[in-house]
């Protein structure tokens, strides 16, 4: 599971760097934290490597949308998000939602990296019988919360999903990023 705010899950330890003493003026929660900003920079960049090399392989999607977001997915896949790869129906994750369906090659990219299925099966992006196709599946691509389709339908999906945390007394979250690309 990755880290979250609210404590749920383990925060992943990070890699030892040089002393820093208390003289130089950073507290270790500032060290800590621009740590954390790089390894989410370095994960920033990775998506957008996925994203170039997936829609150039396929030849064909959209890679500006995807890309005009890798930030967001980030911040929230690696950060944010109470997710388990090995149980992606888990009752208590969070919900990300993609109502912008031609991003679908960034959400690919963060779902592989974060371990619901190999990188590897990312160049197989819109070809027959992949689960990664122009839009996301639901049904078919573990992690994927919503069918993509028609833009800003994930709005109305999102809402319902959180009314419908109320209702039955859990605490999830539901995130969505909408666009038009």
């Amino acid at each position: 599971m990755l880290s979250s705010k609210r404590g749920l899950n383990k925060k992943p330890e990070l890699a030892p760097s040089a002393p820093h003493s208390a003289a130089e003026g950073a507290s270790s929660n500032e060290v800590e934290l621009t740590r954390s900003i790089e390894e989410m920079r370095e994960k920033a960049k990775k998506l957008r490597r996925h994203i170039i090399t997936m829609t150039a392989k396929a030849g064909s999607g959209h890679p500006g949308g995807s890309l005009s977001a890798v930030e967001l997915v980030t911040a929230l896949f690696f950060h944010e998000l109470r997710h388990d790869p090995q149980n992606p129906r888990w009752p208590d994750r969070d919900r990300f939602v993609l109502s912008k369906g031609h991003a679908a090659p960034l959400l690919y990219a963060a779902l592989a990296e974060t371990g619901y299925f190999p990188v590897a099966e990312l160049l197989t992006l819109r070809k027959l019988g992949s689960r990664m196709q122009g839009h996301t599946d639901m049904v078919t691509t573990p992690g994927v919360e919503m069918s993509a389709g028609a833009l800003g339908q994930g709005l109305s999906f999102g809402i319902g999903t959180a009314l419908a945390a109320g209702l039955d007394g859990r605490d999830y979250r539901v995130y969505v990023i909408l666009g038009a690309g």
